[in-house]
């Protein structure tokens, strides 16, 4: 009776057109569905087949740690102000534009200092770069052009987060925001390798799919000229690379922002703009231990271990290979049970779709009876 029902509308569309592509895009996604599935499921085998570790005796390679986060740095989440070590905020705009209606993304702006995981045994720096985070949800919330017409409705945080990112919303805004917050336990799931902080003192930026450049980072005592490409990746550049700068401006496309940083001769860590700081994370790089966002203030996190050693020489992120890396709120097992009835869901609701969709397709083009 349902799929009756399905027909008729189908054929009393008045563009049969948009339909063909409905069906033929709902059968993409039921593909995409279905492969990621088999993805998740590879991932959950993984990590059940990767014992968990103590963090002293942790082997270099594939590794599972569980700990506390802690650091000598500290960043205040933009919306909420909650003191954390990573945060990333990510804003929807509700355009309407004729038939369509859909949540289009306007902003995805995330920042971390330098953090260890810790258990009663040791310590080791986590590189969040390119990791899949599942970790607390410390707002989530929508946003009405009605409450800008009314200030004293919108929390003052709220309006001064969206003031300064020069989000004015027309119909309404989604907001998000993640933090690895103090004092959260973490499970991590990555690659225990070198620093790569410290791997040959260079900064690689993705540059497009097909091309990639590198420039020598500043060393103590010097400085550098950081130049940021939007929106479209990011560039580093050092002494020397103006050039290198000017013809990234006129390519088409392409916005180049240049700031002056200056490394301090008593080794203490120089100061990035937030916005530099976040523009360099969302080009896939990776901050040099000597360099922190503006907003960065000093922890009040007390260790067992001594004193913060910025410059370690193994940390734990996403590996040269490319290997899976995860940093998630949840334990072990409640990752592992995530998994494993997401995997399902994709693996079996994939083919659903995909098989819905083509025999619709196919009794609207008369096909089949």
């Amino acid at each position: 009776m349902f799929s009756k029902v399905l027909c008729v509308l189908l054929f009393a569309s008045s563009n049969g057109g948009v339909v063909v592509l409905c069906c033929l895009a709902g059968m993409a996604v039921g593909a995409v569905l279905f492969f990621k599935g088999f993805s998740m499921l590879r991932f959950k085998r993984l990590i059940l087949d990767t014992p968990l570790s103590r963090i002293h005796s942790a082997s270099i390679g594939l590794v599972e740690v569980t700990g506390t986060p802690v650091g000598p740095y500290i960043l205040s989440a933009p919306i909420t102000g909650a003191p954390c070590y990573y945060y990333r905020v990510r804003a929807w705009q509700w355009v309407e534009s004729g038939k369509e209606h859909e949540w289009k993304s306007v902003l995805d702006e995330s920042l971390h200092v330098p953090f260890f995981l810790e258990d009663s045994t040791g310590r080791v720096l986590i590189d969040p770069q390119g990791a899949d985070l599942d970790v607390h949800k410390s707002f989530s919330d929508e946003v009405g052009a009605s409450f800008f017409r009314t200030p004293g409705m919108m929390p003052p945080n709220v309006l001064k987060f969206l003031a300064t990112r020069g989000l004015v919303p027309e119909e309404k805004i989604k907001l998000e925001e993640r933090i690895i917050p103090q004092g959260f336990p973490l499970f991590v799931f990555g690659t225990l390798g070198e620093n790569p902080a410290l791997n040959s003192g260079s900064v690689r930026p993705r540059m497009n799919s097909a091309t990639t450049v590198s420039f020598d980072s500043p060393s103590r005592g010097s400085s550098a000229g950081v130049t940021f490409r939007t929106p479209i990746g990011a560039s580093v550049s050092s002494r020397g690379a103006t050039a290198v700068a000017d013809v990234l401006s006129h390519l088409p496309g392409v916005q180049v922002e240049t700031t002056e940083i200056q490394i301090p001769k008593d080794g203490t860590p120089a100061v990035v703009p937030d916005r530099a700081a976040a523009s360099w994370n969302r080009a896939g790089m990776t901050f040099p231990p000597n360099v922190l966002p503006n907003s960065a203030k000093p922890s009040s996190d007390k260790s067992a271990f001594g004193e913060f050693d910025l410059h370690p020489s193994v940390a734990i992120g996403k590996g040269e290979h490319k290997e899976p890396f995860a940093i998630s709120g949840y334990s072990q097992k409640e990752l592992v049970s995530k998994l494993a009835w997401k995997s399902m869901a994709c693996i079996w609701g994939g083919p659903v779709v995909t098989l819905a969709c083509a025999y619709f397709l196919m009794v609207y083009l008369q096909w089949i009876p």
